[in-house]
């Protein structure tokens, strides 16, 4: 954007839909060109779509990125195939002998729900019920504060040989109440994330994980947003495959102890 010559204007609504919609109506207020948009808890219903109407009524393009409420999935959005993300890394631990694999997905995210959809496609695959008992839902708050509720981690994973993590920072979050338990990873579980982060290959245990191309993302919404500015073409969609990226935090379950 800015070698178009573009000025950026960025908000931070750290998650909260109230601060999305305030957000929202500050922009409604500037002489503003288009907005990228990555929403908050889109997985809950929107309540505000009337200031995305707004947005159209005064003819200001905006696109979506990494999700998209449920309501507006006809707007132009960018993200990555989150299903087949969910999927890759199921499919890697079934791929290493693993078969009580647990899960944990964020609850309030469309990506979390889509995620939950890969790892329980390619368990069906496999033949393997999708157990309850295995999978734990947490909230976007939940994520900071995991180590509170370690015990009812522990007990989701009792009996597991691996692990899928909504992402990375779970994963590496999950690893310290593992280690904090006694338990070993990959020795005695492996751990598998989502986004490629730098938490996934700075710690303790680098982390298995899928790369989120988030600079591709990023251009790809900008140049949906320009073409629409510049040369008046249609808004349109786009996704991004995702790419396996292994490093040391799982092993092959004749492997483990």
């Amino acid at each position: 954007l800015t070698a178009e010559g573009y000025s950026i204007l960025l908000k931070n609504t750290h998650n909260s839909r109230s601060q999305e919609a305030r957000c929202l109506e500050e922009l409604l207020q500037k002489d503003i060109d288009g907005v990228i948009i990555e929403p908050s808890k889109s997985q809950i219903s929107c309540r505000h779509l009337h200031l995305y109407e707004q947005l159209e009524s005064y003819g200001i393009p905006y696109v979506f990125i990494q999700g998209c409420f449920d309501r507006m999935e006809d707007r132009p959005q960018v993200l990555m195939d989150d299903c087949r993300g969910g999927y890759m890394i199921t499919k890697y631990l079934l791929d290493n002998g693993h078969r009580s694999i647990a899960g944990i997905f964020k609850a309030d995210d469309g990506q979390g729900r889509m995620r939950y959809a890969g790892y329980t496609k390619a368990l069906m695959e496999h033949s393997h019920k999708i157990k309850n008992r295995q999978i734990l839902w947490i909230d976007s708050e939940d994520i900071r504060e995991m180590e509170l509720v370690s015990e009812r981690i522990l007990k989701r994973l009792n009996g597991c040989t691996a692990c899928v993590c909504y992402n990375d920072e779970i994963a590496s979050k999950l690893i310290q109440i593992l280690q904090s338990a006694d338990l070993q990873v990959p020795d005695q579980i492996s751990v598998i994330g989502i986004d490629n982060s730098s938490l996934a290959r700075f710690c303790e245990v680098p982390i298995t994980s899928v790369n989120n191309p988030a600079n591709e993302i990023g251009k790809c919404a900008a140049q949906i947003i320009l073409d629409k500015i510049d040369k008046n073409m249609e808004m349109y969609s786009a996704e991004f495959a995702p790419e396996l990226v292994m490093r040391n935090s799982v092993k092959l379950y004749n492997e483990v102890m």
